[in-house]
């Protein structure tokens, strides 16, 4: 007996004349398996025979004993009995005599042996019935839309004729799966293979530094290619996975007319060649999974890092964009279009003097709390506390769209925000009377400044400076003179006039300042104005553009209309309507000249 030899250097199974391809260092090769199940039909299509892999007889065709004798029979087996054809019957010299004989014992006159199917073939004899439970899924389970497993002895049939085409698979560095297994080959090229993949995803997604999405995109064409170089290399055909998609995807007109073109080429015996398919993409999907994983991780520890340093006083939203865009705040400042709020409690002086220090620490603290969150909310950033004064900037560190208008809709919020307080403290009765009629003043502008961290080397605050920021502070305290509490510059205005109703006040030269500009109140959102004061600001314009021409009197008739109309309440001792009506009277017993160019300049902040 001939014992079977392996060359382990080129992984083959030597066996008198056989020469057995193995799968790794294992005593087992891989099938090639030439179809379905012998007997398979395509669903829909019954006109056509069942499809014959390997032909199939059943046990009616074959058996031919004394106890069974069945009309069906084809009397091919008992040709191969010994014995049945006497050696006496075949030394009858007379042919005439010899063929009587054979048919006298049913053999036939007209045998000839060359004619059985069973002729110089292995014949492989089983059952094929599920019941058994002898059945194997193969790579034919779902051909065609029909699940359907293959009987355990036509897988035998399988592998015995992969054996006689030498059809074998060669299995790139050897076996592809089962590293850790029992006398795995651990084939090092293979490991190559999956780290050279791996390492081309992760440089992809941590050089290129690119949306999760993207990223995503291209490990999954790159596993697309690899898996159809993959195919393609089992097939023979590298453009298997193109044609087996358009042979999925094209109506059947198209597929009829380039038949030619998309049909798959098959491999001749032998030229298979399998790549590992499951182990690297696994890869790729496990380096990517990891860098998303390790990219939230770190993600969450950058924004948690941002909240601490800046959280007290830079909007979430603002901060999230911070960190999308990478704009973290630079030392030193840096120059951009923004703008300056100021906001300051009306006759604060008068609060210390009525409440006793813990009572105004408590006093401030609400009030502070709730009109930083509105500030926030519209994606401010939180400058200082000046006592009562707010101090806050729009569009650092990080843009904000439309930040003129964030502004506005902050200024509008703040009043609405401070008439609820005024409300709670009423109801809670027990502060002083002074506190139900809070009322605070608000300056904006917006400009060129610079924002950045400014201070010593020792302590720094992340603020702005420049003329912008200036003059938002002076209009901010020079709102009293007009008895306003939203007071804006003409940037301002130009920027958000689509959006809210403004009034012009003014053309003015701040103190400190000599270059005049408009100021205007703004009242309220477009969208929400009252018909007074649309009525108001009608009066009051007509009202301004008789003092513009020096014609008092009736500049006067109009803001005396236009005061009629002005809001009233306790705390307001005056509005601009009255401040004009002053302003006339003085210009008609002095007047301006001709000359005038409509400058009010401020003598006091």
């Amino acid at each position: 007996n001939e014992i079977p030899k392996f060359d382990s250097d080129n992984f083959i199974w030597s066996f008198g004349d056989l020469k057995i391809k193995s799968y790794g260092k294992t005593n087992n090769f891989l099938v090639n398996y030439y179809g379905p199940p012998s007997g398979y039909k395509i669903p829909g299509e019954d006109q056509f025979k069942p499809w014959s892999t390997f032909p199939r007889y059943s046990l009616s065709q074959v058996i031919d004993t004394y106890d069974y004798d069945l009309p069906e029979d084809m009397d091919w087996m008992s040709q191969f009995i010994p014995g049945q054809v006497p050696d006496w019957i075949m030394d009858i010299e007379d042919l005439k005599e010899r063929n009587s004989m054979m048919e006298m014992m049913g053999i036939g006159s007209d045998f000839d042996i060359t004619k059985s199917p069973f002729y110089e073939k292995i014949v492989i004899i089983g059952v094929s019935v599920e019941v058994l439970h002898d059945v194997k899924s193969t790579p034919f389970y779902n051909y065609m839309g029909l699940s359907q497993l293959t009987p355990g002895m036509e897988t035998h049939a399988n592998a015995i004729q992969t054996v006689l085409h030498e059809n074998f698979i060669t299995s790139f560095g050897g076996k592809t799966t089962g590293y850790l297994s029992e006398n795995a080959s651990y084939p090092l090229v293979n490991i190559f293979l999956i780290l050279f993949l791996c390492a081309f995803a992760y440089l992809v997604l941590t050089v290129f530094d690119l949306h999760p999405i993207i990223s995503g995109s291209i490990i999954f064409i790159e596993g697309l290619i690899y898996y159809a170089v993959a195919m393609g290399a089992f097939t023979n055909d590298y453009l298997w996975f193109l044609k087996t998609t358009l042979n999925t995807l094209l109506p059947n007109s198209l597929k009829n007319t380039f038949y030619e073109q998309l049909a798959v080429e098959l491999p001749i015996p032998g030229e298979s060649f399998l790549l590992p398919i499951i182990a690297p993409i696994s890869g790729l999907i496990l380096v990517f999974s990891s860098n998303i994983v390790y990219q939230f991780l770190h993600e969450q520890k950058d924004k948690k890092f941002l909240r601490e340093t800046f959280g007290t006083y830079i909007a979430p939203k603002v901060l999230d964009k911070m960190y999308e865009e990478k704009q973290a705040p630079k030392l030193g400042g840096v120059e951009g279009h923004h703008t300056a709020f100021f906001s300051d409690i009306q006759n604060f002086s008068t609060f210390s003097e009525v409440l006793e220090p813990e009572r105004m620490v408590s006093l401030m603290n609400e009030y502070l709390t709730v009109m930083s969150k509105v500030i926030l909310e519209n994606q401010g950033t939180l400058d200082k506390y000046i006592g009562d004064a707010i101090v806050a900037f729009y569009g650092a560190p990080a843009p904000v769209k439309n930040h003129e208008i964030k502004s506005c809709q902050t200024a509008l919020a703040m009043q609405k925000a401070l008439e609820g307080l005024r409300t709670k403290w009423k109801k809670e009765n027990n502060w002083p009377d002074i506190v139900y009629s809070m009322q605070h003043r608000i300056g904006l502008n917006c400009g060129r400044m610079v924002t950045g961290n400014m201070g010593s080397e020792m302590r720094m605050n992340y603020t702005m400076m420049g003329d912008t920021v200036n003059l938002a502070a002076r209009l901010e305290s020079s709102a009293k003179q007009y008895g306003v509490y939203n007071f804006v510059g003409e940037n301002i205005y130009e920027a958000a006039k689509s959006h809210f109703a403004f009034r012009f006040l003014d053309f003015v030269a701040v103190k400190g300042k000599s270059i005049p500009v408009k100021v205007y109140e703004l009242i309220s959102d477009k969208n929400d104005i009252l018909i007074e004061n649309i009525n108001l600001i009608k009066l009051f314009e007509d009202g301004i553009d008789h003092y513009f021409k020096q014609d008092w009197k009736k500049a006067i008739l109009k803001f005396q209309q236009s005061e009629n109309l002005e809001d009233k309440f306790e705390s307001r001792n005056t509005n601009p309507s009255k401040i004009y009506i002053e302003r006339c009277k003085m210009f008609m017993e002095n007047p301006p000249g001709k000359n005038w160019d409509g400058v009010w300049k401020m003598t006091s902040k």
